[in-house]
Formats: C-alpha cells, structure tokens, sequence
C-alpha cells in the first residue's frame, strides 16, 4: 500500500468520531497508519474507498474478524475512508522475537489459512509473467538474468496448483509478534486466491531471511512439514523463492533505485544460496 498524506481535518474528525485523540503509529511504516485510544486507525485516500470494506471482509475469512472494530466511510471523512482496528500489543517481526512459541503460532494460523479453498488452478503463467517483467526491469544485472532463465526452465512446478486463500504480502513489518510471543499478521488488502508456496516464500524473503540462512531454513521447514503433502510445497519453495528475492530487486529498481545497491548487496547471495544450496526435501 503506497504512503498517504492525510489532511489534518480528517484527522480531526476520525479523532472526533473515536473521542480519542489519534497519533502516527511509530511501529508502522506509513503516515495512514495512527493509533487513538487501544485502537489502530488505518486510513484510505478517496480512490481507495473500496480498501476498509475488503481488507475487513479478508480478515473475517481469514479468522481474524474480531480484531475489527468497525469502518468509516468517504461521507463522513470528506472522501477518505477508514478502517478501525483493535491495537495489537506487538512489533514487526524480528529474529530476537522470533522464539518457539511465535514459530508455533505464526506455523499454525498459516496452515489454517492455506487450507481455506480459492476457485482456479494455476496454470504457471503469473510466474512467466513475473519473469518476463523481471527481465526487462533488470536487464542490466546479469546474474538476475541468469537466475532468471534458470527459473524459466522450472516454471511448470507451479502449474496445476489448487488455489488457497493467501495474505499475498508476509514482510517482516506485517507480521507482528508480541513480547509474550503471540503473532498477529495484518494488512489484508492484498489477500487472495494463490499458491501457498508463493506466500510462504515471501514471508521467507521478507521475515525469516532476517535470520541467518540456516535458521531461515529451519523455521520454514517446521512450518511447511504440517502441510499436506508437504514435499511437493517444498519442491515449489525452491522455485518462489529466489524468484521471490529477484521480485525484491525488481521493486528496489523500480519503486527505490537509491536502494538498490545495498539491496543487491544483500539479497544476491540468498538468491545464490536459494537456487544453488537449497535441501531438498527433507519428508
């Protein structure tokens, strides 16, 4: 979800309608995101009027619905909408916080999520069309291109998966984790149908690539092993994942270029690592 820049008077009138006074939350990383009174206030500018509605209803299929406290829509807000939340005592996931007890939650609400059934089947082409768009995008990086046609050779492990209900954008910063080591993962805006495999591998390349690769690997494997069939899920993983890292690169290039070079300089070597080191399955 792109930043947003909201107008002071709608401030004040979320703020009235909530009788708290409201402030940016310091544990998001956009100016919609406030916090008034044990509540998270997230605000949609007047071409996203659609968003409150969607992400509640994606949060209810995703069982998560009693976090929702209600919606504010562009009649009382001057054509800005609002999405009210209860406040989760957590922060974006970090290695320090990431024990037992938060590998144990956030491994079974995922697996609860991924059996949610979604009509359609992939058939590989939103992988070729990623593929396509990485190479033009990052035309000029060999090895990315390299990597790439290596992984349009594979691209046929992602045909003839049944679609399962996906949050679709698992980084570290929507996926908090509380000090007592309960998880709540948040922003459904993106949700949908996909492949499990592909959720997974963004939440590997967004979340637990910030630990080591070894532990990385390991933390994904206790969540996958719960999995039906789950050899076949981490045969896939070998693909979403460095195709994943790429895709990372791809919005460095695109959306932040300043960034890139230290994005390379990070991410390169766990693409490496996940095309050339990845274990094969171990069940």
């Amino acid at each position: 979800m792109a930043t947003l820049s909201v107008p002071a008077s709608v401030v004040a009138r979320i703020a009235a309608e909530l009788k708290s006074d409201l402030r940016p939350a310091l544990e998001g990383q956009e100016a919609r995101v406030y916090l008034a009174n044990g509540h998270v206030v997230k605000v949609y500018g007047p071409h996203e009027q659609h968003l409150p509605l969607l992400e509640a209803r994606n949060l209810a299929r995703a069982g998560l619905g009693g976090w929702v406290c209600g919606l504010l829509d562009g009649d009382r807000l001057n054509g800005y909408a609002a999405l009210i939340l209860k406040r989760f005592p957590g922060r974006p996931f970090a290695p320090e916080r990431f024990g037992s007890r938060a590998l144990a939650g956030l491994a079974g609400f995922l697996l609860g999520l991924h059996r949610l059934p979604e009509p359609g089947v992939s058939d590989g082409a939103e992988a070729l069309r990623r593929i396509a768009q990485f190479k033009e995008s990052l035309a000029d990086l060999p090895p990315v291109l390299e990597a790439l046609e290596r992984l349009e050779d594979e691209v046929e492990v992602t045909a003839g998966v049944r679609n399962r209900f996906t949050h679709k954008d698992l980084w570290a910063g929507n996926v908090l984790i509380s000090d007592a080591g309960r998880v709540l993962v948040v922003d459904w805006s993106r949700a949908g149908p996909g492949d499990p495999a592909r959720d997974l591998a963004i939440l590997t390349t967004g979340s637990l690539s910030l630990l080591n690769w070894d532990g990385c690997l390991k933390a994904l494997k206790r969540i996958v092993r719960y999995y039906p069939e789950p050899q076949e899920v981490w045969r896939r993983l070998s693909f979403w994942i460095p195709l994943t890292f790429i895709h990372d690169l791809h919005w460095f290039k695109t959306k932040q270029p300043d960034g890139l070079g230290e994005a390379l300089a990070d991410k390169l070597p766990r693409l490496r690592a996940s095309l050339n080191s990845f274990p094969p399955s171990p069940w």
